[in-house]
């Protein structure tokens, strides 16, 4: 991709104008607007990034459903941000507002063609995004508001039938786990539930359990913060509070079939990516969650022993970094946490050098594993984890018990 601009070399005040040529396709004028006196003929140049963004998404959306032979009129995206008051001004927050009408459309497929662009396709949503931009969506089909996550309230009536069923049954009361389509977490999911738990499993991918205690598996990306304020809107309208919270997401790489690089390797692109996840994504979705938790709940962050100084290599380093992290927020959230007075119980853990797609070369298996997090979990262990708020937990093999490791 190549494209040039050009300026048109005009006097002041209207010297800040200029054309951009691409390979393909007429030139477009770009204005800034230099001093009261300027008059801006053209779009700013990050006018042209919200610009291109609604075009790439409305590409995306207007392509899926003429495939799903949807009758649509009238299409619009409108985009409203704000940015940073500091040098460099970057986006801050965005609202991507979206209006379609037509006959005869498909609520669901409409809905679903603007989640696969909003999610997952459109190149320059990403790119805003990555900058640390907060962007949300707003839909309105034939005039009338829509839930992106639940355009019928599906989710919602689901949630509270199933709760009022089966959860509000459970002795354990409502456990939610981010991270469950694979590996520690899955298994986490069934261990749970057979501990008397009703348990929510969230993930990137929609699965069903096949459990009356278990809910179908809620889409929660953690790198985008809006889909954990779905989770938390959802919950809280259906005026459910959770007693267990796991955080389980976690990479090593941007490659997933291989481990992440050594520390003089490390790049900008290769910290960003995985700091995304096992930091950004983690810390900000619990903070997010913590006003869903019920007094007495208790909140786990997977960990690792790669975390420790005593454990430090340059091999697997950026990994290593973040776990360092996620163990100090931790215990700078046990402290809040304890200064605020409030009946939440928070750690990290280490769940052994565990045989996962993450760990092929693990010592222990996903099923070992998750029957020792079980007995931290224990009734037995309350009191301990309580007055021991904030710590970072590994189970010691030898004598068979869960100790602090500091």
């Amino acid at each position: 991709m190549k494209i040039k601009v050009n300026w048109y070399a005009k006097e002041y005040p209207q010297d800040w104008e200029f054309y951009a040529e691409c390979a393909e396709g007429k030139n477009i004028d770009i204005s800034g607007k230099n001093g009261p006196e300027s008059i801006k003929t053209a779009p700013s140049p990050k006018e042209l990034v919200l610009q291109g963004m609604a075009s790439c998404t409305a590409i995306d959306v207007i392509s899926t459903l003429k495939k799903m032979r949807q009758s649509v009129e009238k299409f619009s995206v409108e985009c409203i941000a704000t940015q940073t008051e500091v040098h460099p001004k970057i986006f801050k927050d965005c609202v991507l507002t979206y209006k379609l009408t037509g006959k005869n459309l498909d609520i669901d497929k409409v809905i679903h063609g603007i989640f696969l662009s909003f999610t997952k396709y459109c190149g320059v949503h990403a790119i805003v995004e990555r900058s640390g931009c907060n962007i949300k969506p707003q839909i309105y089909i034939n005039d009338k508001l829509v839930d992106l996550w639940d355009p019928l309230n599906r989710n919602l009536i689901k949630l509270q039938e199933w709760y009022d069923k089966f959860a509000k049954k459970c002795p354990k009361g409502v456990a939610l786990v981010i991270g469950t389509s694979k590996g520690i977490g899955k298994e986490l999911v069934y261990k749970l539930e057979k501990e008397g738990y009703a348990v929510i499993p969230t993930g990137r991918n929609s699965f069903n359990f096949e459990n009356k205690n278990i809910f179908e598996a809620l889409f929660i990306d953690i790198t985008k913060p809006y889909t954990t304020e779905y989770v938390k809107n959802l919950l809280t309208n259906a005026k459910i509070n959770i007693s267990l919270l796991v955080q389980n997401a976690g990479i090593s790489s941007t490659d997933l079939a291989q481990d992440d690089v050594n520390a003089l390797q490390l790049t900008m692109h290769e910290l960003r990516h995985v700091y995304d996840t096992n930091v950004f994504g983690i810390i900000e979705s619990t903070n997010n969650l913590i006003s869903v938790l019920e007094a007495g709940a208790k909140v786990i962050l997977i960990s690792s022993t790669m975390a420790l100084r005593e454990r430090d290599s340059f091999l697997t380093s950026v990994y290593r970094m973040t776990k360092r992290t996620i163990n100090q927020y931790v215990r700078q959230a046990a402290m809040q946490i304890t200064n605020e007075q409030r009946d939440i119980s928070i750690f990290a853990l280490h769940p052994g050098s565990v045989k996962t797609d993450l760990n092929p070369t693990g010592k222990i298996s996903v099923d070992e594993s998750t029957l020792h997090i079980m007995e931290i979990l224990s009734d037995n262990f309350s009191l301990n984890l309580k007055h021991n708020n904030g710590e970072f937990w590994i189970y010691d093999s030898e004598v068979k018990t869960w100790k602090i490791k500091f």
